[in-house]
């Protein structure tokens, strides 16, 4: 089992002189998007940046990221001032006591200087470009960003018929008390650990995976559809799977599907993400799940805070789904 080493750590210095420059922008990215991701693009050239991150920020989309898709980074600036919510609406909350926006500024600024687009899914929290890993009481045992729980090998919108090309997480509040470990397996490692039958066998539509239980507890545009039976792998989409969810449609798909797994576990990475930690992954070539080992401080788990976005490398490829009134929320 490997740790996860950051790519880049703000100094303090550089922390601080960021959260100040994403202070200056006071519109909020809940009730005016687009408003808000020009005036966050307006500082670009802001030399309070620092020349060391967004020089960081172009060379890591250089990269190969089906052979390096996870960028970790340190210290990063979040809000001060951290509302705790509760478990029955955390998301209405948060609109209502949030009242600064680092953390959000942060996931903008750094989609503004990898050239990446943030994009919505109507189905999680209506739309919201920034979504919360926040646990909810009625969500409490499912299989979600909203679980209480261990959230199982997957993809994010592993089936779904518009899957982002990168997550993006920023860690709020952690529970230090508690064993909570992000889990991440590069796709291509796991599929080193089988045969090239069994690897023929995950290229052929033989799998079913439903659409995930946010999309289907939360959403209303979703109930009347069936996720398509799929492939595991398909050409450089990388891998569509989620952990017990997914279901081979004849034994051998199955047994393919259950060696593939276990090869997942085998080649896991963990880490434990400290607020300000930001974890950046190409979700085509990484599966991730959180796994709670241990819970000594349960209230505090209720409370654990990760900020998301879901990014694309252009929204254009996608605008056949988006809502027509709201660009760059997918209808579902």
């Amino acid at each position: 089992m490997q740790q996860i080493d950051y790519d880049f750590v703000f100094t303090d210095a550089e922390r601080d002189a960021l959260r100040e420059v994403l202070l200056d922008v006071v519109t909020s990215p809940y009730s005016d998007f687009d408003a808000y991701m020009a005036d966050v693009s307006g500082l670009r050239k802001d030399r309070r940046l620092g020349s060391r991150f967004t020089d960081f920020c172009e060379m890591s989309m250089l990269r190969d990221f089906s052979k390096s898709p996870l960028v970790v980074i340190g210290n990063a600036p979040i809000d001060l001032d951290l509302p705790r919510f509760g478990s029955a609406d955390p998301v209405h909350e948060k609109y209502q006591l949030k009242k600064t926006f680092v953390a959000e500024g942060f996931l903008a600024a750094y989609a503004v200087l990898t050239g990446t687009e943030i994009i919505g899914h109507l189905s999680v929290n209506e739309g919201d470009f920034f979504h919360d890993i926040y646990p909810k009481e009625s969500m409490f045992d499912t299989q979600s960003q909203k679980t209480l729980g261990t959230l199982k090998f997957h993809r994010d919108f592993a089936n779904h018929f518009v899957s982002p090309d990168f997550v993006n997480t920023l860690t709020l509040r952690d529970t230090p008390t508690n064993e909570v470990y992000s889990t991440f397996t590069v796709t291509l490692h796991a599929l080193e650990e089988l045969s090239d039958s069994d690897l023929a066998v995950l290229t052929e539509p033989r799998f079913h995976t439903p659409f995930d239980d946010v999309s289907t507890h939360e959403g209303n545009i979703l109930h009347d559809r069936r996720a398509r039976n799929h492939a595991i792998i398909n050409g450089d989409e990388g891998a569509r799977v989620f952990e017990d969810r997914t279901r081979g449609l004849d034994e051998e798909a199955q047994q393919v599907l259950d060696r593939f797994v276990a090869a997942l576990h085998s080649r896991k990475q963990m880490r434990v993400s400290r607020p300000g930690d930001s974890v950046t992954f190409s979700n085509r070539h990484v599966i991730h799940g959180r796994e709670v080992r241990a819970v000594n401080d349960l209230e505090g788990l209720k409370q654990r805070w990760l900020l998301k976005t879901h990014n694309v490398y252009t929204r254009k490829a996608f605008e056949e789904f988006f809502l027509g009134d709201r660009y760059g929320v997918v209808n579902g």
